[in-house]
């Protein structure tokens, strides 16, 4: 895997001199324009006293990082053309003069628009509407007048603005009364015959929202096919903290671009005043008037960090869509120039743009303009064995070593073609999605890389719980077609799905196919021997649970030439093997269809300690499905808690069969410490199927799983010059790159303001730990250049449970080694030490002892001695009995830098 081909690169690659180390600057004067200008065109409209000039530190802050201007009201129908036979185009020539002078790309907003509309225009001297072919006529002299005397000046304009609304129906304005949607193509017509060279473009806000989307689209591809033009659909992008979502806002995108129209970031703000509903506290003014104004003075900090935080993501989202974005666009240079200022009421003080009222830029431009830089030599994880006799040598029995994925490598799904087994597991909230593994003999493992490789195929972006994202996938071959199957759920962040790929080894699966019709979790395909396919699921029952943790198993019959749902869904499971005795969470079902008999293999019990696994059959695979004599097949439950090495919380079991016939098993179980104590998470175990009285046995009931101890691993390096390793991962899904690799193999990440407890995409990378007992260090140079600047080591569970280990700034600005551990969201332990040189390379490791506490030390040259930085740190403090969840500790880099003072 190598993000730095896939996602587009924002910080990381903004200065090419930043790249090779230290916090060098990343130019002499960046500017908005120098950096995104090759992205697309970085605009901002301008009222008439900065067009004219007359807003001189307004018309310095354009003249400098803006290339692209767009009229705010000096071309609107009211101003420009306020009688029939009267034109004033005295702001509109200041404009557009404005322009030409500091080479800017001129838009013109906007030609037809039902607010701000010329009281005559479409209506005769009794106020009547007037007739549809003299609106018709209006129109055109309109267009053809404005258009016309700025042609081959004005680079393009915004021809028709917020015609469709909410619900994706047209907007009952004038120009829709009298003409109907007829007026939309006229528009456009007009405004291409005027000037044939100029780009129209067409406008509306809300464009996140799921009617107007589709409005739109049908509109746009109904102009395309009277063969008229539209170059670009402007979003306006007018914002608030809590609309619209990132997702919902990409998906409107991609939308648009989907009609071969480019897209326009047109009117971009974000209202940093809570989202009000105007009627709530009207019959008390006073307090109505204090709700609408809240900050009178100055944000809040706490308010300030999150709207940097969200301007920051949608600016990386348009990043990433720079292939379809042509231009983005603030509505106005400074805060005091908002519209959105004294509205609703006289007095109302807003903050919505990208420079303050000091015509400073805002901190998340500061962290585009001059990003901060954590220059890493290596990052090398090993694993120690300390009792190399009890380990085999060279097992050749499958099963001998267990777990055969160790660390957080959870739900295991498998599969086999010829003599290659591919086997898949649960991501939750990181990225990439879906490891995926290759193996010839079930011994020997490879991990391949990930099936979600790319951002498109899994947008997991703010505020996605870490144990949210990707639940249980399964694999499976289609011999119909030759495709292999993988079918997963986004928890969280938009259900099931599946991609599919002609050869696993090349890492490139398709975009995600969603199917909604699927509720719940836990899909699994079975593709039969007669050329159909099913889907089982987890889901709720059709009527109320009879208890907690009720749940069913569904089928449904799968199209895959289609690759969709047909027929109607069924429940074939109900509640687990005996309902009498309440089963909870019946889930990760896996259907098979073996030498005539159907097999429904479940999870039943909850993925903690109780959890097992049981089987059914049936003569079909809509049922009905009996217990078998044997359940559960699997479980370590009822065991002493006092055996040596226990292995608990088994289940969510697979199967397939080797070439010889032999069959396995592959699962999921924990490996505890200290009572219910893990750091590792959920790891997969792999043991061999016996069949008895026609049905498969994992292990049965009361016989222990063991494992081997200590089994040596690496040494492992996290990137080399080919890029990050197989298993290196991110927390959440990336917008945009946040490292670069150079030719020596240093690893330059750009601190994000994006902390790791923000629940955002901090600038962290790293691998699950896979042993209690591992070393993982790394060579920094780093310069902190104010209180809040961070890098080094983390050691992360979730975003309330992580320690962080690196070099930042003590309270006198001096630089220091800082250790902080998090727990449940509280700072817990803390330790600092002097640094002996404050620039230059440091070393840092740590060092987990057996799962009892990890030890963080650092040393000053390579073979130096290493000196530790306070206590040991207990490892209960980030385990999942501490912090709940389904995932283990990835330990990794991580940079975060202080962009607000």
């Amino acid at each position: 895997m190598n993000l730095r081909n896939i996602i587009p690169v924002l910080f990381a690659l903004i200065a090419l001199s930043a790249c090779s180390g230290g916090n060098q600057p990343v130019a002499v004067d960046p500017t908005l324009k120098g950096i995104l200008g090759d992205k697309f065109l970085v605009g901002v409209a301008l009222n008439s006293e900065q067009a004219a000039g007359r807003d001189t530190s307004a018309v310095r802050i354009v003249q400098r990082h803006f290339n692209s201007i767009v009229a705010e009201n000096c071309m609107k129908s009211e101003v420009i053309h306020p009688e029939e036979d009267r034109y004033d185009f005295t702001l509109a020539d200041e404009f557009v003069k404005f322009g030409e002078e500091n080479g800017m790309f001129i838009i013109g907003h906007c030609l037809i628009w039902h607010s701000q509309l010329s009281p005559w225009l479409c209506v005769d001297a009794d106020g009547k509407n007037v007739s549809p072919e003299v609106l018709k006529q209006r129109i055109k002299d309109h267009i053809y007048t404005i258009v016309g005397r700025y042609k081959g000046r004005v680079k393009g304009w915004d021809v028709v603005n917020e015609a469709i609304v909410g619900d994706g129906s047209y907007r009952k304005s004038k120009f829709y009364e009298i003409l109907g949607e007829e007026y939309i193509p006229l528009a456009f017509q007009f405004a291409h015959e005027a000037d044939p060279d100029a780009e129209l473009y067409y406008n509306d806000y809300g464009m996140h929202e799921p009617g107007r989307r589709d409005g739109v689209v049908r509109m746009i591809r109904a102009l395309k096919e009277k063969g008229l033009r539209v170059d670009a659909i402007g979003m306006q992008g007018h914002m608030g903290l809590d609309y619209p979502s990132i997702g919902d806002y990409e998906t409107s995108i991609l939308a648009f671009a989907a009609t071969g129209a480019k897209i326009m970031i047109t009117e971009w703000d974000m209202s940093a005043l809570p989202t009000l509903n105007r009627g709530a506290n009207i019959a008390d003014k006073v307090a109505f008037e204090k709700a609408l104004n809240p900050y009178p003075e100055a944000l809040p900090d706490s308010v300030s960090h999150l709207w940097n935080a969200r301007m920051k993501s949608f600016m990386e989202l348009f990043i990433k869509h720079s292939d379809v974005i042509t231009r983005v666009t603030a509505w106005g240079v400074s805060d005091s120039d908002s519209w959105k200022n004294n509205w609703p009421m006289v007095g109302r003080r807003e903050y919505p743009l990208l420079f303050d009222r000091s015509y400073q830029p805002k901190p998340f431009l500061k962290e585009i303009l001059q990003p901060k830089k954590a220059v890493f030599d290596e990052f090398i994880y090993t694993v120690t064995s300390k009792g190399a006799d009890k380990v085999a040598e060279k097992p050749n029995i499958p099963g001998m070593l267990n777990p055969i994925l160790p660390g957080c490598y959870p739900d295991p799904s498998i599969c086999r073609v010829g003599n290659d087994y591919y086997m898949v597991n649960s991501s939750f909230a990181f990225f990439p999605g879906v490891p995926i593994w290759h193996s010839t003999d079930l011994i020997n493992w490879k991990q391949l890389g990930y099936v979600l490789n790319r951002p498109s195929q899994l947008p997991m972006y703010d505020g996605l719980r870490i144990s949210g994202g990707i639940y249980a996938p399964d694999i499976k071959y289609n011999p119909h077609n030759g495709l292999f199957y993988m079918i997963t759920t986004a928890v969280d962040g938009g259900g099931n799905f599946f991609v599919t790929t002609n050869d696993p080894k090349k890492c490139n699966w398709s975009d995600p196919t969603f199917l909604p019709e699927v509720g719940g979790i836990d899909p699994g395909f079975l593709f039969d021997e007669d050329g159909k396919a099913y889907i089982v699921n987890n889901d709720a029952l059709a009527g109320k649970p009879e208890y907690s943790g009720h749940r069913a198993i569904w089928i449904r019959e799968f199209d895959w030439k289609n690759g969709c749902i047909v027929g109607k869904q069924k429940m074939i499971i109900d509640g687990g093997v005996d309902k009498s005795q309440h089963p909870v969470w019946i889930e990760g079902p896996h259907l098979y269809h073996i030498n005539g008999t159907y097999y429904l293999m479940a999870a039943e019990g909850g993925t903690g300690p109780n959890h097992s696994e049981v089987v059914f059959t049936s003569e079909s695979p809509f049922g009905p499905f009996k217990p078998c004599s044997i359940n559960p097949i699997l479980t370590q439950r009822g065991l002493p808690d006092n055996r040596p090495n226990p292995i608990t919380c088994v289940g969510h079991a697979d199967l397939v069969q080797a070439p010889e016939g032999d069959w396995y098993a592959v699962f999921l179980g924990v490996r505890p410490y200290n009572g219910e104590h893990d750091v590792m998470g959920r790891e997969t175990f792999l043991l061999p199927v016996t069949w008895k009285d026609n049905q498969p046995v994992i292990l049965p009931e009361g016989e222990t799983i063991t494992y081997t101890t200590d089994r040596p691993y690496g040494p492992t390096p996290l990137w080399t010059t080919d890029g990050l390793a197989p298993e290196a991962f991110f927390i959440r899904t990336p917008l945009v790159s946040c490292y670069a690799i150079s030719g020596k193999g240093q690893l330059t990440l750009t601190a994000s303001s994006s902390d790791l407890n923000d629940k955002r995409q901090p600038a962290a990378i790293g691998r699950w730990i896979n042993n209690w007992t591992f070393t993982a260090q790394t060579a920094l140079n780093f310069t902190p250049g104010q209180q809040g600047d961070f890098a080094g080591i983390t050691c992360f569970h979730d975003d309330y449970c992580y320690i962080r280990f690196g070099k930042t700034l003590d309270k006198e600005g001096k630089p220091m080694l800082s250790l902080e551990a998090y727990s449940r969201g509280k700072l817990c332990n803390q330790a600092s030490a002097t640094l002996p040189q404050p620039n230059g390379k440091i070393y840092l490791k740590v060092e987990g002892n057996d799962a009892v506490n990890y030890t963080f030390s650092y040393a000053t040259s390579p073979k130096g001695n290493w000196t530790q930085v306070g206590e040991p740190v207990s490892a209960d403090l980030i385990s999942t009995q501490t912090a709940g969840g389904f995932t283990g500790t990835m330990v990794g880099i991580y940079a975060t830098g202080n962009y607000h003072n």
